[in-house]
């Protein structure tokens, strides 16, 4: 018996356990947050309070779970929504309602994957594994406490750490009782790390609890290891330090109980009889706290070490005395206690028989056998709503299944449309584009050809204008060239004239220096003044000749004329006879007339064309 209420000792730590939501978090501070939230914050403030109540009073703190889930749809908050549902879904698992809580828990992780919330989804996973934990399905209840805590490691809500202490904790409980002693203190010695880190009194509380545990679940492995046990001593009384420094901060008060209660039976399992006095003062500990916290399991298995107790010592009155107290505060309490119930009247019919009153005794088996049949009876219904619940979750399974292969179809179908269409916009671009290509390399190849035609008529007017300023600078040179040979003429005219006055004077100097000498010298100068302003005279005359006029004389005559032939030409264009030329050139007037006849021959006149008159003609032209 005292085995199996060990095992119920840790079922019940386990089934109870749940973080509180600050450190100074109690009933009437929630109260006061909750006046005090805003329409938004209430749903959260809202669940936060039935979680804390339900120890002292599980239906008002079901509605209120239930009334938080209502108001928190009517906001949207995805995140809100899923930490709603699960918190009722918990709560309602507590009430034994595994249907409903079942639904709210779906409900949590269906409305979770449309949130962003890592804290919220990660305590909607913990709530799932927690559900499949107490249906026994430790393998699912292990996958989601993973998904749970790879959720929770992405927050850095304080909260996160909160959460993962009971991961820790539940995982923990998977390997108690020797399944694997090893894995279990590893769990365990993690759920204190994450009490560090998340410093609430209750994370420390159920951490130390944990450890103790998996102490001593290795301990009786192995009982000859009694370093085990005192490290599982060591850390009940942790753990009950904690509540008794911080009692007023301490929101799950059951915790308290439950450590009182396992160090009781520890004390009377493995302890000698003297210490039946620290056995006694945990289990007065373990049942004021559990009368207070309305847990009737822990009040049962109180009443059950006293009459272990008293049945050491053959004091029968008093163990039946202490069963039947018991019984009694079980009366009111759900019909989940029932089993413990008939265990205790399997106890009183055993105590009875030792004692020897057989009718007493039978009178006991009968009632164990009632007691039974109705745990029988419940179990046996949980069994077919448990195969029931199984059967509607894998046909909903299926369901799912079903329609998330006909979503992933439709979006196959949907992204094949989508893949159509865009392969019609880009035939559809690609077209354009070529389009739009061939129109631009038209263009192009227009602005081209029109470029070209431009550039060829800038070049040819280019050229044209080239050609005529070229023409014009030939014109100007040539003009130039020929005033040049005039100013050449007229100074070479001068300068023979001016050799012929010089011979004069020169002839006239070799007479004496007599008057008649000086006389001729004068009038020779003033002659030779008077010619030379009128070879000026000349010399302007010359220059008004056309400019092309020497030049065309010499095209004519194939540049056969000499300087001397375009004076004799300058004269006779200019309208002098043969006279007025000697006179001016100083020779003889045969020479006029042999230089006309070489010049008409050079110029390829006929022999009747005239000289003066061609010449005459040739400077207008």
């Amino acid at each position: 018996m005292l085995n199996k209420i060990s095992l119920l000792l840790f079922i019940f730590l386990m089934t109870f356990t749940f973080h509180s939501n600050a450190q100074k978090l109690l009933l009437d501070s929630l109260e006061t947050i909750l006046k005090n939230a805003t329409a938004e914050q209430k749903p959260v403030a809202m669940a936060e309070l039935a979680r804390a109540t339900y120890e002292t009073n599980p239906k008002k703190a079901l509605e209120l779970a239930i009334r938080a889930s209502l108001q928190a749809k009517k906001y949207g908050d995805k995140g809100v929504i899923t930490f709603c549902y699960a918190t009722a879904g918990h709560l309602l698992m507590r009430r034994e309602q595994q249907k409903r809580a079942a639904a709210y828990i779906d409900s949590a992780l269906s409305t979770a994957e449309k949130s962003k919330n890592k804290l919220h989804k990660g305590f909607a996973w913990l709530r799932k594994g927690w559900l499949e934990l107490n249906e026994g399905d430790n393998e699912q209840a292990m996958s989601a406490f993973i998904k749970a805590d790879k959720l929770l490691r992405a927050s850095s809500d304080r909260k996160s750490y909160s959460y993962r202490v009971l991961i820790d904790h539940y995982a923990s409980s998977i390997y108690a009782y020797g399944s694997d002693t090893l894995k279990q203190h590893k769990y365990a010695m993690a759920a204190i790390q994450m009490a560090q880190q998340s410093k609430y009194p209750d994370d420390f509380q159920i951490a130390y609890m944990t450890v103790a545990h998996s102490f001593f679940s290795a301990f009786e492995v192995n009982v000859s290891k009694r370093n085990l046990l005192d490290s599982a001593m060591y850390y009940y009384s942790k753990a009950a330090q904690v509540y008794q420094f911080n009692r007023e901060k301490i929101l799950l008060q059951s915790n308290a109980s439950l450590t009182a209660l396992n160090m009781a039976n520890i004390y009377f399992k493995y302890y000698p009889p003297r210490f039946e006095d620290r056995a006694r003062r945990y289990v007065n500990d373990a049942l004021n706290i559990a009368r207070k916290t309305n847990i009737q399991e822990v009040i049962a298995n109180c009443y059950g070490i006293l009459s272990e107790y008293a049945m050491r010592k053959k004091d029968y009155q008093a163990a039946e005395k202490y069963l039947l107290t018991g019984i009694t505060e079980l009366n009111h309490a759900s019909p989940g206690v029932d089993i413990t119930r008939s265990r205790m009247i399997l106890g009183l019919a055993n105590l009875a028989e030792q004692s020897g009153d057989k009718a007493k005794a039978l009178d006991y088996y009968k009632q164990y056998t009632d007691y039974y049949k109705k745990v029988f009876d419940a179990q046996k219904l949980a069994t077919v709503q448990q195969l029931e619940e199984q059967y509607h979750a894998e046909q909903r399974d299926l369901e799912i299944s079903g329609l998330r292969e006909r979503a992933k179809l439709n979006r196959q179908i949907n992204w094949l449309y989508v893949g159509v269409a865009a392969a019609s916009i880009l035939v559809l671009a690609l077209l354009l584009g070529f389009y739009h290509y061939k129109l631009k390399a038209s263009q192009q190849k227009i602005l081209l050809s029109l470029q070209e035609k431009q550039e060829a008529e800038l070049r040819a007017s280019l050229g044209e204008q080239e050609r005529e300023r070229i023409a014009a600078e030939q014109a100007l040179l040539q003009d130039r060239t020929e005033w040049l040979e005039r100013e050449l003429l007229a100074g070479t005219l001068k300068i023979e004239e001016k050799n012929a006055i010089l011979e004069l004077l020169k002839d006239k100097s070799k007479d004496l220096n007599t008057d008649a000498a000086a006389k001729t010298m004068g009038r020779i100068i003033t002659q030779s003044l008077r010619i030379e302003k009128e070879k000026d005279e000349e010399y302007h005359s010359i220059g008004d000749i056309h400019p092309g006029f020497f030049s065309g004389l010499q095209k004519k005559a194939g540049e056969g004329l000499t300087r001397l032939d375009l004076k004799y030409c300058a004269y006779i264009s200019m309208g002098f006879d043969n006279r007025e030329i000697a006179s001016r050139l100083g020779i003889e007037i045969k020479s006029i007339r042999m230089a006309k006849y070489r010049l008409k021959q050079k110029l390829g006149l006929e022999k009747e064309q005239s000289l003066d008159v061609f010449l005459q003609s040739f400077e207008n032209r």
